[in-house]
């Protein structure tokens, strides 16, 4: 297989590129410029030996790496390889080579083709990749918050290790998973995540559910479309934020704030209520005495004592109002001592079973047994039961079934004792239940009170470092819920001045 001059010429001017032909067994025929220049070999000293004896490592060598790729060639006409050869010098270099199958005339195989270049460049590439794309994943890996990476359809194709933790689960258990199989919402809401990035191309502190199992995560989720090198999407990338603690502390912080604002609603109206309260007893007084000098003269003008009845029932109306304002206002010092919440249920309930029973209330008692006790004024926590029982009762007087629970219980972290009074009666909206605690709000008629019994016992339950709260539904009845902290011995002397200070309003 003589090679023609002018062939000859040509295939040595690709002095960076090596083209050597052989027979199948290796034995070089044609060596050029660009093969010299790359193993160091002369065309001389390449001629007629063995390929695989100058350019493949000993390794190689030893598998037989030559005639491998020459039974492929044989078969298939073609190879490409990224192999590492050996220079004369004996260093090891990467190197780059596509192997053809050489024919005759006729079409039959009679030796091979290679055109071999080396790849210093794309090997120190391929490194940096590697060692950039190491460094990719170890950021990723390492990250507190879980990312999450999609292909086009929302089909899962990189999971970090913050996302396996968050959902339990392995790689292999989420990679190749739709990431709507995670959603609350299922699909729905991988639709909207999607159709927010098609329209704006990402989309930061969005906020939904996952589930896994029986647990429902808030997550706050900030993703962006990936593209590749034409501008063409290729998938999503997510990084979701479990914002489960931050909600608690949110909703702990917004109860915490409210409790606050109504603590100081509290002190301030206290000020203004003890001033309508004095203001309104003076001329009281006066009334009174006028109506006492006018009882003396009555002689037998008709009407004349009909009428002094009538205003001294509406002088008393005025003073039930004042007793009131006054209780809101400054309430009587409190006597804290180590009680029983039952005793003082069972107080109440000796007072108002009957009026229950003449009303037709059934009435149930739950009371828990061997409560620890609670350090209180027994009298004023009887007077917040019979306001919630008051309220009670007139919330029933038009239901069918009227039933009233009272129930006492320690909670569940064992510091509080609660007592809770539900009824089936109206029921509250959602407005009524903000305004509840309010002084003055009611929802009676103005005739069956004046919006001040459950502001006192706000204010009460407030100076036993406590509780109250309200659970209710329109028609579906209410339940009020008091807390009361657990006594603590040796305590009882720092409490009660707290307590008493704490609603020394002048």
């Amino acid at each position: 297989m003589a090679a023609p001059r002018i062939l000859r010429s040509i295939l040595d001017s690709a002095t960076h590129t090596a083209i050597i032909v052989t027979d199948f067994e290796g034995k070089i025929i044609l060596f050029n410029q660009g093969a010299v220049n790359l193993f160091g070999y002369s065309a001389e000293e390449a001629k007629d030996r063995y390929l695989p004896e100058l350019t493949f490592s000993e390794d190689d060598r030893k598998t037989h790496l030559f005639e491998n790729i020459a039974e492929r060639v044989r078969t298939k006409g073609c190879a490409e390889e990224r192999l590492h050869r050996c220079h004369k010098d004996g260093h090891i270099f990467p190197a780059f080579s596509t192997i053809t199958c050489l024919k005759d005339s006729e079409g039959n195989p009679e030796g091979i083709v290679e055109i071999t270049q080396d790849m210093p460049n794309i090997s120190r590439l391929e490194k940096e990749l590697k060692s950039s794309k190491d460094f990719m994943e170890n950021i990723l890996e390492s990250s507190i918050d879980a990312i999450v990476t999609t292909d086009t359809k929302g089909y899962i194709t990189y999971a970090n290790r913050a996302l396996k933790e968050l959902l339990g689960l392995r790689g292999h258990q989420i990679i190749g998973k739709h990431i709507c199989n995670y959603y609350k919402d299922g699909i729905d809401q991988a639709r909207r995540i999607m159709d927010k990035l098609k329209q704006f191309g990402r989309i930061r502190n969005y906020e939904f559910d996952m589930q896994i199992g029986e647990r429902i995560i808030p997550i706050r989720t900030s993703d962006t479309l990936l593209y590749d090198d034409y501008g063409e999407i290729v998938g999503t990338m997510g990084v979701f934020q479990d914002i489960s603690a931050r909600k608690k502390l949110s909703e702990k912080l917004s109860a915490t704030q409210a409790e606050l604002i109504q603590a100081v609603k509290m002190r301030a109206l206290g000020d203004l209520v003890a001033g309508v309260a004095h203001e309104i007893n003076n001329p009281l007084m006066a009334s009174d005495t006028f109506l006492h000098l006018l009882e003396g003269e009555v002689d037998d003008r008709q009407g004349l004592e009909k009428r002094i009845g009538l205003i001294k029932e509406c002088n008393k109306r005025i003073q039930n109002i004042v007793l009131k304002l006054k209780e809101f206002s400054r309430q009587s010092e409190f006597e804290f001592t180590a009680m029983d919440l039952n005793d003082a249920v069972l107080s109440v309930m000796a007072i108002t079973r009957q009026q229950l029973l003449n009303q037709t209330i059934e009435t149930e008692l739950r009371l828990g047994e061997n409560l620890p006790r609670v350090f209180g004024d027994k009298n004023q926590i009887e007077q917040v039961l019979l306001n919630l029982i008051s309220n009670a009762r007139d919330a029933m007087k038009e239901s069918s079934k009227k039933a009233l629970t009272i129930k006492t219980d320690l909670n569940q972290r064992g510091q509080q004792v609660e007592l809770r009074v539900s009824d089936t009666g109206i029921g509250m909206t959602t407005e009524d239940i903000e305004q509840i605690f309010n002084p003055f709000f009611t929802t009676k008629d103005s005739d069956k009170g004046i919006g001040l019994g459950l502001s006192i016992s706000y204010r009460i339950v407030e100076a036993h470092q406590g509780k109250i709260k309200v659970k209710s539904q329109p028609n579906k009845g209410t339940t009020f819920i008091v807390s009361l902290p657990v006594y603590l011995a040796g305590g009882a002397r720092d409490r009660t001045n707290q307590s008493q200070g704490g609603n020394n309003v002048s």
